[in-house]
C-alpha cells in the first residue's frame, strides 16, 4: 500500500512549474538577449505618449494616486448610501455599485422573478427616486460612482443618473463617474439563447451605442466601460485570453458606433475597461503593458483615429475573485495585496481590491477597511508610485510584454477570422473557450499542479482556522419593504401621465430615437425600471414580425 502523501511537505525544485498562468515559458535568468527585438522608441516611448506602454498619463502616480474604488451594493439603496458615507469617511473616493440579480436582467423588487433575490447579490434599484436615495449626500460632479451593470438596463440607470444630475442643478458637462456599458459582460460562460431569454441581442447592441453617443454628446467626463474584461476573466480564462477577448469585443462596439456615424476621434475618449488582476504577478503587469500597446497600434492604425486621446486605454481594475478561498480566508488579503501592487506596476487608473471574506459573502464594514488600508500602504508607504513606470526596461518585463502583445494579437487575429466576438459568441466558440478552461484550471488545482494554498497544500483544521464575521443577508425583510414601496408609488402616480410616457417609449423605440432622453421622460413620469424594460422589450418583438 502507498504511504499517504503530505501535501504539506516540502517539494524538489525539480517539481516546480516554471511558466506562467498562460503557459509562457519561464527562463532562469534574463539578458540583453532576450529583448533583442525590442526598440525603446518604437515598443515604450515616453509615459503619457504613443504607444502608452508606461503608462496613458505622463505624470501617472506621481501626478494623481489612482482611484481607490470599493464594490458596495445590497440590500436598498438606503443601506448601500450609508455605506458609502462609511467607506467615504475612511478615505475611498470612488465606488462599484453592484446591482442585485432582479435589476441587472431589468426586472421590480416586487416581479415574482424577484422572489428571494432582492438586495442580496447588490443593491435593488427600481425608480428614479431609488437613484436619487444613493446619491443621497453626494453630488454625481463630487463621487465617482461605476454603476456594474450592462444594456438594456444600464440605459435606464444612464437616464436616471442624468435626471438625479439634473435634479441636483449639475451641469451635464460637470457629471463624473462610469457606466457600464457592456452587452456581453453577462454572457460569458452561458449558452447564448440561455442568457439573451429576457431581451433580444439585437435591441441590447442598440441600447449599448444609444448610452455611447447620448453620453459622447452631453456628458463629456462620464466614461462608459465598453468592455468588462474582469467578468470574462472570472470565468476562468487565461491573461492571454483575457487580453484578446476584451480587446476584440471593444472593437466590435467600435464598429458598431462608427456605422451609427459616430466620429471616431471623439466618441473612444471616454471609453474604459474593466480588468482583472490576477495572482501571477508578472504576467498580469505584462499583460497590461501589452494591452495598451495593442490598443493604440490599432485605434491609430486600423481605425484610422488620428486623436492620440482616442488611442489611450485607460482601465479599472479588481482584484481578482476566483483566487480567493473560503479556506483560511484572511490569506486573501495578501492575495489581493499582490494583485493590487501588480495594477499599480501595470498602470491602473482605478483599483478595488476584493475583500477576505468574499468567498463567504458580501463585504463587512471590517473588511471592507481592511482592502482600502491594503492600497493605502501601497499608495503612501511602499514607495513604488514616486517613479513612473519602475519595471521599463526589465529584462524579463520588457520580454513578457513583448510575448503578450504577440499572443494577444495571434488571438484576435484568430476572433477576427471567426467574424468578430459577436459572430463568436453567437456560434458558441466563446463559452467553449471558457469552458475548456475551467476545466483545465480545476485539473490542475485537483493535481496538484497548481498551488492554491490552504486548499490543496498548506491546509489547516477547521479548528485552527479562528471564524469570521459574515455579512448578514436579509432577502425576505428586503423583498417585503421593497414590494410595500413599490405598490404605494405606482398607486400615488399620475396614471395617465404615467400611459403617455409609456407610449413614448414605445414610439420611440419604433422610430429608431436614442432612447435615453426617452427614458428620462419616463422616469420622471413614474415609470419605474421593469416596466421601462418590458415596454422596449415588447416594442423590440414588434420590430421583427
Amino acid at each position: 500500500m502507498n504511504a499517504p502523501v503530505d501535501r504539506n511537505a516540502p517539494r524538489d525544485h525539480e517539481e516546480q512549474i516554471f511558466e506562467t498562468g498562460a503557459g509562457i515559458p519561464i527562463e532562469e535568468v534574463y539578458g540583453p538577449e532576450a529583448i533583442e527585438a525590442f526598440e525603446a522608441e518604437r515598443d515604450l516611448g515616453d509615459p503619457g505618449e504613443y504607444p502608452f506602454t508606461r503608462g496613458p498619463y505622463a505624470g501617472m502616480y506621481r501626478s494623481r494616486i489612482w482611484t481607490r474604488r470599493f464594490q458596495v451594493g445590497f440590500g436598498s439603496p438606503e443601506e448601500t448610501n450609508e455605506r458609502i458615507k462609511y467607506l467615504a469617511a475612511n478615505g475611498a473616493n470612488g465606488f462599484v455599485i453592484t446591482i442585485d440579480l432582479p435589476t441587472s436582467y431589468g426586472f421590480d423588487s416586487d416581479d415574482p422573478l424577484a422572489d428571494g433575490e432582492v438586495g442580496v447579490t447588490g443593491v435593488a434599484i427600481s425608480t428614479l427616486e431609488d437613484m436619487e436615495a444613493l446619491y443621497a449626500g453626494f453630488s454625481p460632479a463630487q463621487l465617482s460612482y461605476a454603476l456594474s451593470i450592462r444594456p438594456p438596463v444600464s440605459s435606464v440607470t444612464l437616464a436616471m443618473l442624468a435626471c438625479v444630475a439634473r435634479r441636483q442643478g449639475v451641469d451635464f458637462k460637470d457629471v463624473i463617474g462610469t457606466q457600464q456599458n457592456d452587452p456581453f459582460y453577462q454572457m460569458s460562460g452561458g449558452p447564448l439563447q440561455t442568457i439573451t431569454q429576457f431581451f433580444p441581442l439585437e435591441g441590447t447592441l442598440r441600447l449599448c451605442v444609444d448610452n455611447i453617443q447620448y453620453i459622447s454628446n452631453n456628458l463629456p467626463r462620464l466614461n462608459w466601460m465598453v468592455t468588462n474584461g474582469y467578468n470574462l476573466r472570472e470565468t476562468g480564462v487565461n491573461a492571454i485570453q483575457d487580453g484578446a477577448f476584451t480587446l476584440g469585443h471593444a472593437f466590435d462596439i467600435f464598429r458598431l458606433a462608427r456605422q451609427r456615424g459616430l466620429d471616431i476621434n471623439v466618441f473612444p475618449r471616454r471609453a474604459s475597461f474593466f480588468l482583472s488582476a490576477s495572482i501571477d504577478f508578472f504576467e498580469e503587469i505584462a499583460k497590461f503593458r501589452a494591452m495598451r500597446r495593442l490598443y493604440a497600434r490599432t485605434m491609430r492604425e486600423e481605425f484610422s483615429a488620428s486623436n492620440p486621446e482616442c488611442w489611450r486605454l485607460r482601465f479599472s481594475v479588481q482584484s481578482a475573485g476566483n483566487t480567493l478561498t473560503t479556506q483560511q480566508p484572511r490569506v486573501n488579503m495578501v492575495r489581493a495585496g499582490v494583485e493590487a501592487m501588480a495594477a499599480v506596476f501595470g498602470g491602473a487608473q482605478s483599483i478595488h481590491l476584493c475583500s477576505y471574506d468574499e468567498g463567504h459573502g458580501l463585504p463587512t464594514e471590517e473588511s471592507s477597511r481592511m482592502a482600502l488600508r491594503t492600497q493605502q500602504v501601497i499608495a503612501y508607504e511602499s514607495g513604488i508610485t514616486k517613479t513612473v513606470d519602475p519595471l521599463a526596461g526589465s529584462y524579463y518585463v520588457e520580454s513578457l510584454t513583448n510575448r503578450m502583445e504577440q499572443e494577444i494579437g495571434k488571438k484576435l487575429a484568430d476572433i477576427g477570422q471567426r467574424g468578430g466576438m459577436v459572430a463568436c459568441i453567437r456560434d458558441g466558440w466563446l463559452e467553449a473557450e471558457i469552458n475548456t478552461a475551467r476545466i483545465k484550471n480545476q485539473h490542475d488545482i485537483d493535481s496538484g499542479r497548481r498551488v492554491l494554498v490552504g486548499v490543496n497544500r498548506f491546509q489547516v483544521s477547521p479548528e485552527e482556522d479562528p471564524p469570521i464575521h459574515i455579512h448578514k443577508i436579509r432577502a425576505d425583510e428586503w423583498g417585503e419593504r421593497r414590494t410595500a414601496m413599490l405598490r404605494r408609488y405606482r398607486a400615488e402616480r399620475d396614471q395617465a401621465r404615467w400611459a403617455e410616457a409609456m407610449s413614448r417609449i414605445d414610439a420611440g423605440w419604433r422610430n429608431g430615437d436614442n432612447m435615453v432622453p426617452v427614458l428620462m421622460d419616463a422616469l420622471e413620469n413614474k415609470v419605474t425600471m421593469g416596466e421601462a424594460h418590458e415596454a422596449m422589450r415588447k416594442a423590440q418583438q414588434w420590430s421583427f414580425r
